[in-house]
């Protein structure tokens, strides 16, 4: 039992150290909670597509295979400027991505699809996936007037500890009226 003299103290104690604590909005649900286990191949493009709509930087990194990935650009589009190219890997990926999640509107309206799809296995852990792609792109650099991109995408896929990652990715125009996910990245790798 408290005696008097500290019964006041005690009492004053919670009510100030209520000023000390500021109530907040709570955070929105981590984007992480988008990302499934890519245990299949259809797990794994479904992950890749949310990543680029919602323009989750973490996520769409964590569909590549690390220091083994590569990517090939459309010849066409990459120009006068394959150099940069050269050296693709998941770190330009994510430079890339992020220049373009930064010049996006915090809710991005991107929409990516597929067609013509076709796998084929090369063994039980390794396939390559290819497919015509449309890509709308809604940002807000002014310069980059492109909101459709069209071409052939061809996945080079590896599956570990059970799980499937992007270890090559090359990128085909298919036509001369678009321009192609090579042209997206050479813009904001550079800008």
């Amino acid at each position: 039992m408290l005696r008097p003299r500290y019964l006041l103290p005690a009492l004053l104690l919670p009510a100030g150290l209520s000023g000390c604590f500021q109530l907040r909005e709570p955070e929105l649900p981590d984007a992480a909670s988008d990302w499934l286990p890519p245990t299949q191949i259809d797990i794994l493009l479904t992950n890749f597509t949310t990543s680029v709509q919602r323009l989750n930087p973490s996520n769409y990194e964590r569909c590549f295979s690390g220091p083994s990935y590569r990517f090939v650009p459309d010849p066409t589009a990459a120009g006068t400027t394959a150099a940069l190219f050269a050296n693709w890997s998941v770190s330009e990926e994510r430079d890339y991505f992020n220049s373009l999640r930064r010049r996006s509107a915090p809710t991005p309206g991107n929409q990516l699809t597929f067609s013509n799809r076709r796998d084929q296995f090369f063994t039980a852990d390794s396939a390559e996936v290819s497919a015509l792609y449309q890509l709308r792109v809604v940002q807000s650099d002014t310069a980059f007037r492109a909101p459709l991109l069209e071409g052939s995408i061809c996945l080079l896929v590896r599956r570990r500890n059970n799980e499937w990652k992007i270890a090559g990715w090359r990128d085909q125009r298919t036509t001369t009226d678009r321009l192609s996910w090579t042209d997206l990245k050479k813009y904001f790798i550079t800008h």
